[in-house]
């Protein structure tokens, strides 16, 4: 991408720092002449712009490891790299089971994490609850090294305004907190739907063989499937496109009444519970039914222990979730038709359910689809979401700027 013609010198050299910046984020070993080549951009506009960020103390240089020098002719160049300490970013994650917060540096690692039990159902509560969080932070860094605070919710967000429209928790509806949370710490505080974060987090790490477009499928308490193509989500008109959940897969009508089944009705974790529920009513689950009266909680840990250990009656009530999950995957495949579909899921931990879910899904896939979209599976990790959430608010608020 060629940006060295703008209206006014100044205005070409913040562009080209952009996207020199986006560069040395992305690539694992960030070489000036590499760069250039990437960007189309020259040399010496390059080395320009990277030693003025030396100087400013964002930027360090580093040897190559042995591997890379082997596969750079036995030269001995020095690659850039962000300076880890030069600032930092905070993310949250409000989800339906815990509040996850995290620390990361520059280059996007992590530094500290914490996990909270869910936020309150009370704004003002919840408030005082991030408060605690980001406090909890800056004892660890300087307060001026602080860049953003990113944070993940569930619903609909006004990504303008850090205004929650629509979320499970009514209290929190209508409520401004990227304004609210920026007023207490004088910093910019990002509000964005959850998944939404967690798929911008996915693909900022990519390092290579990055798709141009691809959907994100995130299985939790519901199931969400934001698109990303070239590098931005899209977030629909009021930031509320992938409700995949609440998409309808089956609808009859039964003695005069409607009835209507949505993917999360039907395939996420919460229609996972309310299976087991209903079955141990009935007397089936045992080996279920023994675990939580000793003391443990319904949770998707001890479902997939149990069926990994053998326990066939909750193997059919999982199998009959990933035939749903296949059934909206295919339905998002045949209709955008992605390079990819990223699965994020703890229920796709055990191998053999991620190659039911595979052979299910493609059993729907229409037409060349088949053998063209690429299924990929995204390690679990709990704290993905205030990952993107951090990864997000350094790409507002410093690569983009």
């Amino acid at each position: 991408m060629i940006v060295e013609s703008g209206n006014s010198l100044q205005e070409t050299k913040r562009r080209n720092r952009i996207l020199i910046k986006n560069k040395i984020f992305r690539m694992e070993h960030a070489l000036r002449n590499e760069i250039a080549r990437e960007l189309g951009l020259t040399l010496p506009t390059i080395t320009n712009s990277i030693n003025e960020m030396i100087r400013e103390g964002l930027v360090i240089t580093e040897p190559l490891s042995q591997e890379s020098r082997n596969k750079n002719s036995g030269r001995r160049p020095l690659a850039v790299a962000f300076r880890r300490e030069a600032a930092y970013a905070i993310g949250i994650e409000l989800g339906p089971y815990y509040s996850r917060a995290i620390l990361v540096n520059l280059r996007g690692e992590a530094v500290e994490s914490v996990t909270n039990p869910k936020a309150s159902e009370s704004y003002g509560k919840m408030l005082s609850e991030l408060e605690n969080l980001v406090e909890h932070f800056l004892h660890r860094i300087d307060r001026d090294q602080l860049i953003g605070i990113g944070i993940g919710v569930p619903g609909f967000v006004d990504t303008d305004r850090g205004r929650i429209r629509y979320t499970f928790r009514e209290d929190w509806n209508g409520k401004t907190l990227g304004e609210d949370l920026g007023r207490r710490f004088s910093v910019p505080v990002s509000v964005d739907n959850n998944t939404r974060l967690r798929a911008t987090g996915y693909e900022m790490l990519l390092r290579e063989d990055r798709p141009g477009m691809f959907a994100y499928f995130f299985v939790s308490r519901g199931i969400a499937c934001p698109i990303l193509m070239n590098d931005l989500v899209l977030s629909g008109d009021s930031a509320g496109a992938g409700e995949l959940g609440q998409t309808v897969l089956l609808s009859s009508d039964h003695k005069g009444q409607k009835r209507t089944v949505t993917t999360d009705q039907l395939a996420s974790e919460s229609a996972l519970f309310e299976l087991c529920r209903r079955e141990m009513t009935e007397g089936r689950l045992a080996a279920l039914r023994k675990r939580l009266d000793a003391g443990e909680d319904l949770t998707m840990r001890l479902i997939l222990e149990l069926q990994m250990g053998g326990d066939r009656q909750i193997d059919a009530l999982i199998d009959s979730c990933i035939r749903g999950q296949a059934l909206a995957m295919a339905n998002v495949v045949n209709l955008l038709n992605p390079n990819a579909v990223i699965v994020d899921a703890y229920m796709m931990e055990w191998e053999a359910n991620r190659k039911r879910l595979i052979n299910y899904a493609r059993e729907h896939f229409f037409g060349i689809n088949e053998e063209d979209v690429k299924i990929r599976f995204r390690d679990y990790d709990s704290y993905d979401g205030a990952l993107g959430a951090a990864l997000g608010c350094i790409q507002k608020n410093f690569l983009n700027t």
